[in-house]
């Protein structure tokens, strides 16, 4: 059986495909130096540089669908203003398309965990 994630990112990605964001094309990821934090580096040219984080993120049900939301944090805005970015609703759409990529990316590649629930005779 599904667990109920499970079932709201099938409904969230029937609903809203990602469009076409690719690692090495449109960003790549970027290992801060002195924080175990690892950020994303955009590479399409209309924001070329930004570096980001995510803080938070979570599937939420919306009627018969489903709405990926998070947070994130501009760490460094490149050639852009950071408060212009952070009201770009075409910048924060990207980055739902890059966190969608990644959760896609990530499911495709890890194999199925099974929770035991009995306990260990450890």
């Amino acid at each position: 059986m599904k667990s109920l994630m499970d079932q709201l990112w099938a409904m969230l990605t029937f609903w809203r495909a990602p469009k076409s964001i690719e690692v090495g094309k449109d960003f790549s990821f970027h290992d801060f130096e002195d924080s175990d934090l690892t950020g994303i580096l955009i590479l399409r040219p209309e924001y070329e540089g930004v570096i980001y984080y995510y803080t938070n993120a979570s599937i939420e049900e919306v009627g018969m669908g489903a709405r990926l939301k998070f947070g994130y944090q501009v760490v460094k805005p490149g050639n852009h203003n950071k408060k212009d970015l952070e009201n770009s609703e075409e910048f924060v759409t990207m980055l739902g398309d890059i966190l969608s990529q990644i959760i896609l990316s990530e499911t495709q590649i890890e194999s199925p965990r099974k929770i035991y629930s009995e306990e260990s005779d450890l």
